[in-house]
């Protein structure tokens, strides 16, 4: 159902201090679930069409994943925080919301030098413990405007929820894992073909572009 990848007007009314929308009136790619062993894939795509994204990495996975996570940060792309485990907000206390986030934190500010000022719960779910946990840490939650659909590993889906919802100033969400590892190149790329045919921009660009 496609109020799963589309939020709807009345959550975005109720939670107004999350991030639904780019501000910026400009399409942002964000990567959520990596660091993964197709991160490398994921990177060559981006390079080749010129952009740059902010990737949600979990914690556990830059630990499991070090070099690939050190391949995100050489290649100038912003890294932020998606939890440690990677485990459902919804079900969670403020203290343990904020270990999963602070601990997550610390991996990426050990690893990259700086903190990341934004956090993404996994598969979107949160409570307002997710909400007072990430604002007492200094952070704002980023959501989205769509689900690109790439984790379903079809192509199709990704091209009728592109046609259908991309917006000038759309937060897309795309995956790095298995499935999405299969189809994110086709998949980046009819974005950026859509988003170029209906004058869209993108936020993050390399220099070369």
């Amino acid at each position: 159902m496609d109020l799963f990848y589309k939020p709807p007007k009345i959550i975005k009314k109720l939670f107004p201090g999350i991030i639904w929308d780019n501000d910026e009136n400009e399409i942002l790619i964000t990567i959520d679930d990596g660091p993964s062993k197709n991160t490398g894939i994921i990177l060559e795509s981006l390079e080749r069409l010129g952009l740059k994204a902010v990737f949600f990495c979990t914690g556990k996975n830059i630990e499991k994943y070090p070099d690939e996570f050190n391949s995100i940060i050489k290649a100038g792309h912003s890294v932020q925080n998606h939890g440690y485990h990677h485990k459902r907000m919804i079900f969670k206390n403020q203290r343990n919301s904020s270990l999963e986030i602070l601990r997550t934190n610390k991996v990426i500010n050990d690893r990259a030098g700086k903190y990341p000022v934004l956090f993404r719960p996994p598969y979107g779910w949160f409570n307002i413990n997710t909400v007072k946990s990430a604002s007492d840490n200094g952070m704002k939650i980023m959501l989205w405007t769509i689900l690109s659909g790439d984790h379903t590993g079809d192509f199709s889906t990704v091209r009728r929820l592109t046609d259908s919802y991309l917006t000038s100033n759309s937060i897309i969400v795309m995956h790095d894992n298995i499935k999405a590892s299969i189809i994110f190149d086709q998949s980046l790329e009819y974005i950026f073909k859509t988003a170029e045919d209906r004058k869209f921009d993108f936020s993050l660009r390399s220099n070369s572009k």
